[in-house]
């Protein structure tokens, strides 16, 4: 399948599994590419996704020497060694996304392929802890831009930094988490990223975000970037909070296992358990109690980052009085009696299983909103049953 780059030299298309660039004259390169990376000369870019089919063996080559699997596969399609520049992924080339731009008479065009199974934040601790992880599904986030212009070393390495800032953007926007810490991701554990040129024209020396260049590649990456995670994960930015939920390592099985221990009808009732089980996905998905949840996330991320202000007198003690609040909201809120209520619950409720995965703040909501569900679902529905 031919791809229109926009640049009348350069030519792509998707061959099989292969994303294949050609240009009629050498493209000026800097990447960190699996195969002949770093600053190069090449007619050809390709990425490359591995077979979907591969077995344990070719797994452990792909993973192992990413490098010289390449190599092989780029002498099966023909190239020599220093004739092509290669990148390589797991995720589906047909789920490939092509941005293209153009200001005046500069024209640039962005292929992202991304996949976020293995979304990671700069400075996990993942190999300084030998963190284990499968490579059965893999992610990568492979990145090229190729410019219509003449840009200067130290504008493709300021490109590159441009690109990778419009990445960490990206993954911001859409609430990708870090599968190792649970933070806010800034990108995969392989990620690459290439920026290609033409050599034509004027020369460009600088691609930061406060220049053109520099604006039409974070426009571009950031565009290609959302719509590829899309097409490869069907992850969307307003994706369900319980879902939200789970990337943080946490499940609505696990924090109704938890109120359940505190219930004895919920652990002795298996209908009741199933039934307050329903109604809290029904609550979460309520528009203002997921907002309310996600606030609660958002204060606890500010707080762990000293972004609160505390009082030094009473650490604490701005904190509380705000969950309280929150915690009313919720209960007035889900109230069937539609009373004001100076109920509250003790987030302690959540802390013994997810005190890493959640904060004070959305501990305190959740906490809330189980309290209220449990009211109106087993609370209430007793009460009839004695009348």
């Amino acid at each position: 399948m031919k791809l229109e780059t926009g640049i009348k030299s350069v030519e792509a298309e998707i061959q099989d599994n292969k994303l294949v660039i050609r240009s009629k004259s050498p493209l000026k390169i800097l990447s960190s590419a699996v195969f002949n990376g770093g600053a190069k000369e090449s007619n050809c870019i390709v990425n490359f996704q591995v077979p979907e089919d591969a077995g344990s063996d070719l797994d452990d080559q792909v993973h192992k020497d990413a490098g010289d699997f390449l190599h092989d596969e780029m002498v099966k399609m023909g190239f020599a060694e220093n004739e092509v520049v290669a990148l390589m992924t797991a995720a589906k080339m047909k789920n490939v996304q092509m941005e293209t731009i153009k200001f005046e008479d500069l024209t640039l065009t962005a292929f992202v392929t991304a996949g976020a199974y293995f979304a990671a934040t700069a400075g996990d601790e993942i190999a300084s802890k030998e963190t284990a992880f499968p490579f059965k599904k893999w992610g990568t986030i492979n990145i090229i831009v190729l410019v219509d212009g003449n840009l200067t070393e130290s504008c493709m390495v300021n490109s590159i930094v441009t690109a990778t800032e419009a990445k960490a953007s990206a993954l911001r926007e859409m609430d990708v988490r870090s599968r190792f810490s649970g933070e806010v991701a800034t990108g995969t554990v392989t990620d690459s990223v290439l920026i290609a040129c033409t050599k034509n024209g004027k020369t460009i020396k600088y691609a930061g975000t406060g220049t053109v260049l520099g604006e039409l590649i974070g426009k571009t990456v950031k565009a290609a970037l959302k719509k590829a995670i899309y097409k490869q994960e069907q992850m969307i930015s307003n994706r369900p909070i319980a879902k939200r939920l789970q990337e943080r390592g946490v499940t609505v099985h696990g924090i109704t296992t938890l109120f359940s221990q505190i219930r004895p009808i919920l652990r002795e009732n298996p209908e009741k358990r199933i039934q307050f089980t329903e109604e809290f996905k029904r609550v979460l998905n309520d528009q203002n109690i997921s907002a309310l949840v996600i606030a609660g996330l958002r204060l606890d991320e500010d707080a762990k980052n000293d972004l609160i202000p505390e009082n030094p007198e009473n650490e604490y003690g701005r904190s509380f009085v705000l969950s309280k609040i929150l915690q009313k909201v919720v209960i007035d809120y889900l109230s069937k009696e539609k009373t004001p209520s100076s109920k509250q619950v003790r987030p302690a409720y959540l802390s013994s299983t997810f005190s890493e995965n959640l904060g004070w703040f959305s501990r305190s909501i959740l906490s809330a909103v189980m309290y209220s569900v449990y009211a109106n679902v087993v609370t209430n529905d007793s009460e009839t049953q004695k009348q």
